[in-house]
């Protein structure tokens, strides 16, 4: 990696913000699959769905427990419906594994996570998709939550050289959208070398953002985004990113799902610069968090109104650069 970290408080990537011819076929704007949803939260996959068409994607593939199917088709009819099986509980049971890996073949990128519930078949499902999966993937909420779970089990019986070589074995890219408290999760799990002897506080944490982001990347070959006033996105040991925008921890928490959206769409959109992507994509869910907060009546920004100005944010990018 650089010696110094780079600061984006203007996209660092311009390319990937292209004004779009008028006459544009909707396969050439990416294909994002979705792997969200269950009986108790319904409204994850609405919110990520409707985060990655704001966000131009042309084709979206919404996987869910089948028995949702009346639930969503009347809300998202942009989107197409992979109804799949699911547990007692409506969650997605293990036989939702082969469907997803063939349609996930056919895809730019796929977000899975965003409600899927902590059920521990779901859980053995997520995990299982992590490695099967060879498309960049996109992991938050829930599907960081059978991650943890997995890597406790790895700890529980092999040492680090074996989860490192373990991640090595996936194929396609992962992505990890984390906050502080899943991070320090994954730090206790690992125990990293790096770290030992040290009390990781909640005080050297926040001073320590960065090289923590580092370590999550390298041990777990993945792309790392960690969510604060100032996000870190870090590609193992090569580039680190620093985002600058003055957005409120309140607003960040209010549009976790929508924030999975816009980067599994710009990843579908660019899947040959998924860090690029990621990057962009943190910047302009943030500067849509400001036009939000700035034109919003209320107290409280809420994601909807995030998504709501996504466009708006996007053509003010596109006409700054």
């Amino acid at each position: 990696m650089s010696d110094k970290p780079i600061y984006q408080n203007k996209p660092l990537y311009p390319n990937l913000l292209w004004q779009r011819p008028v006459h544009l076929y909707k396969a050439e704007a990416g294909k994002v699959l979705v792997i969200a949803g269950s009986n108790q939260m319904t409204g994850s996959a609405i919110l990520v769905c409707e985060a990655v068409f704001r966000s131009g994607t042309g084709i979206l593939l919404l996987g869910f427990p089948e028995s949702l199917q009346k639930v969503y088709k009347g809300i998202l009819p942009e989107a197409m419906m992979l109804p799949l099986p699911e547990t007692q509980n409506a969650t997605l049971s293990q036989k939702a594994l082969a469907p997803i890996q063939e349609q996930s073949n056919a895809c730019d990128a796929v977000i899975l996570g965003p409600g899927l519930s902590q059920n521990s078949e779901t859980v053995q499902l997520v995990w299982q998709l992590i490695f099967e999966i060879n498309k960049p993937l996109v992991l938050d909420d829930d599907g960081l939550f059978a991650l943890i779970k997995g890597l406790q089990i790895i700890k529980g019986k092999e040492n680090n050289a074996f989860l490192a070589d373990y991640f090595k074995k996936k194929v396609g890219e992962l992505v990890l959208i984390l906050d502080p408290k899943e991070a320090h999760k994954i730090i206790q799990v690992i125990k990293p070398r790096e770290l030992e002897g040290i009390k990781i506080t909640e005080s050297y944490f926040e001073d320590h953002k960065d090289k923590i982001a580092l370590i999550i990347s390298d041990y777990l070959n993945a792309i790392v985004l960690l969510k604060g006033p100032e996000s870190i996105i870090c590609e193992k040991n090569e580039r680190l990113v620093i985002n600058k925008s003055g957005v409120g921890n309140s607003i960040r928490l209010a549009s976790e799902d929508v924030l999975a959206g816009v980067i599994g769409s710009f990843i579908s959109q660019n899947p040959n610069q998924i860090f690029e992507a990621c990057c962009t994509a943190v910047y302009l869910h943030d500067l849509t968090s400001i036009i939000a907060a700035e034109k919003n009546t209320t107290r409280n920004v809420l994601a909807s109104d995030i998504i709501r100005f996504l466009p708006e944010a996007i053509k003010k990018a596109e006409t700054d650069i």
